[in-house]
């Protein structure tokens, strides 16, 4: 639907050039300059027909399909290279995983743009002066890395400008998903686990406000096996559960 109102709106401003403009052709022109964008516009809205029928998930009305979440062309010649008997494997677990990524991105961003949640950026400073040297070590050995790499066309293993991280980019991400996962607390409660990438992650909040989003239609796993792996990272039995006098979201894991 959104694709589709995209190109009409498209339309009807070509069409608002084409009269207003001094310079506009021959009406056979013109009416042929409308075909063809009516042709285009039939074409999406094919594409748009076929994506949805290939969809594997539908995230606010728009499809994800097997492609979307399947790993790119560098991944998949890495994963032959270090793991060639487990390669359907790994694949399948990281088309979960990306597929996981994308709705609860989606379904957060959502969430804070609703409930006006805004980075600190006092906690940001905080989360840089924390863990920024860290950061500057591991970038310094990544350059390192590379430029040993082209000085030694036999390293089999290359890296790229994103393989740098940046802790700016960094520390608004971690910033902004526990101000996040703190208003899902607060809302909704429940148990609280101990993850090492996060240590504070309240895993029913999440599960409440998941369920919340999927009652209302906002977003669907349309293949089993997948809708399967996603909603069982969500629910009990947990390990590692924070006792309920011990979670304290006053203030970040990292201060």
């Amino acid at each position: 639907m959104l694709r589709m109102n995209s190109v009409f709106f498209a339309f009807v401003l070509l069409s608002t050039f084409i009269f207003s403009s001094s310079f506009a052709q021959s009406s056979s022109k013109i009416q042929n300059t409308s075909q063809d964008t009516q042709n285009a516009s039939s074409a999406v809205s094919k594409q748009t027909g076929s994506n949805q029928n290939n969809a594997i998930a539908m995230l606010f009305g728009e499809p994800i399909t097997l492609a979307d979440i399947t790993p790119d062309q560098d991944t998949m010649s890495k994963i032959r290279k270090q793991a060639p008997d487990n390669v359907t494997q790994l694949v399948t677990q990281m088309r979960a995983i990306n597929l996981a990524n994308q709705i609860i991105e989606g379904v957060l961003s959502d969430y804070a743009s609703t409930h006006n949640i805004e980075v600190d950026s006092d906690l940001v400073e905080a989360f840089k002066q924390k863990f920024g040297s860290e950061y500057e070590k591991n970038n310094q050995k990544v350059a390192a890395k590379k430029d040993a790499q082209q000085e030694n066309n036999e390293l089999k293993e290359s890296v790229s400008a994103e393989d740098i991280t940046s802790i700016d980019e960094i520390a608004l991400t971690q910033v902004e998903r526990w101000q996040i996962e703190k208003h899902l607390y607060k809302t909704y409660g429940g148990a609280v686990i101990f993850e090492q990438s996060n240590p504070s992650m309240p895993v029913e909040a999440y599960l409440a406000l998941m369920k919340e989003y999927a009652n209302k239609g906002k977003f669907k796993v349309l293949d089993e096996a997948l809708a399967e792996r996603f909603w069982e990272a969500f629910e009990p039995p947990y390990e590692f559960v924070i006792a309920p006098e011990d979670v304290n979201f006053n203030q970040p894991w990292w201060r």
